[in-house]
């Protein structure tokens, strides 16, 4: 064979290997983004028609009480302040969850000594318009939980602290499933597509991969550790990083003290996604880095073809901290435990404003 002619087949099989490797890559993200979908269409059933239920119930009770219900809506979409939602199918949605747990989050515990959820967030990622939210839910939010004995027989349902919910589960898997069916509740059955549950004690390790995350303290926690006095500066050891997202002043007389932690956890991560952007532009392989460092202290429906799907998603997305909002209600202490119930006319706003949009 002439030589002209060697190049050119080798030419044409590496094009050929490269198509090949496109088109894997195509399948495989494909595949990504319909089993996250599959994933929260198993989660919400019949759920999904609970939002709209709600729109149409608070119009008949306005038309009862002579006022005006605006527009009326086809099936699918919602009526509220006189204009039509309909659900964004574009979004995908991640419950994020930061477990306190003396065990390993790994492994299999009976129901009631699962941990609790002591961080709830949800993640709203729009692949359209290429945006990230997230939305702080309190750990001591009052709503219906599921109960299960040591054997993991269910007993009944009860109201309380959300953060309850993770314990009653096998502090795995099933933990994680019932926390995503609490909050899909509390929010009228919006569609989850996945979770991530990690230890906070892994916040340490996080923050020194990327050689710490400055934050000014908002909160006095010198009574922790002296360097966190309100008002100080500084760039936080990993040590000092868990203390920051993790304590909180139960001790004290005021109440609150889990949504002044919230405010410290949503100013920590906005500062720490800043800095992993900045370390990722000096290290391209820190993503990795902190991928093998949460999965030994992390417990994740999120599959390696859905990962793949997410990550060239969310490269493309826009985030600060005004993209972070916390669910809004008042604390009350009950004895020793303090709860937090949630302002239902706040939260109708909020899941209006971030998971539906507007089409007449």
């Amino acid at each position: 064979m002439k030589t002209g002619k060697k190049i050119l087949l080798v030419v044409l099989v590496f094009l050929l290997a490269v198509l090949l490797v496109l088109f894997a890559f195509v399948l495989y993200r494909m595949k990504g983004k319909a089993s996250l979908e599959d994933h929260a269409a198993a989660l919400a059933g019949e759920q999904q028609a609970d939002m709209a239920a709600l729109m149409a119930r608070q119009a008949q009770e306005a038309e009862e009480a002579g006022s005006d219900v605006g527009k009326i809506p086809e099936e699918g979409q919602v009526a509220y302040h006189g204009n039509l939602y309909e659900y964004n199918d574009d979004l995908l949605t991640f419950l994020c969850l930061g477990v306190d747990s003396r065990q390993d989050i790994q492994k299999e515990k009976l129901p009631g000594k699962g941990g609790q959820a002591d961080t709830i967030v949800l993640a709203v990622m729009d692949q359209k318009a290429k945006t990230l939210k997230m939305i702080n839910i309190s750990r001591d939010t009052m709503t219906k939980i599921r109960l299960y004995d040591t054997s993991g027989l269910f007993l009944y349902e009860e109201e309380a602290q959300l953060a309850l919910q993770y314990a009653y589960g096998d502090g795995k898997e099933f933990s994680c499933e019932l926390m995503e069916q609490a909050v899909s509740n509390l929010f009228y059955g919006i569609p989850i597509h996945g979770y991530a549950a990690i230890d906070v004690k892994a916040v340490a390790s996080l923050n020194d991969a990327v050689g710490g995350v400055e934050v000014t303290v908002i909160e006095d926690l010198s009574r922790f550790m002296p360097e966190l006095a309100l008002g100080n500066t500084l760039t936080l050891t990993g040590r000092q990083a868990l203390h920051y997202v993790q304590e909180r002043q139960v001790e004290t007389e005021e109440l609150g003290a889990n949504s002044l932690r919230m405010e410290r956890q949503k100013q920590y991560l906005s500062a720490f996604i800043a800095k992993v952007k900045e370390q990722t532009r000096k290290d391209i392989t820190l993503p990795v880095t902190l991928y093998s460092t949460a999965s030994k202290h992390m417990i994740t429906s999120i599959t390696a073809d859905q990962a793949v799907y997410l990550s060239t998603i969310a490269l493309e997305c826009t985030f600060s901290m005004e993209d972070m909002v916390s669910v809004r209600g008042i604390v009350e202490k009950q004895d020793v435990y303090e709860e937090f119930h949630i302002d239902e006319q706040a939260l109708y706003d909020l899941i209006i404003q971030v998971f539906y949009r507007q089409v007449g």
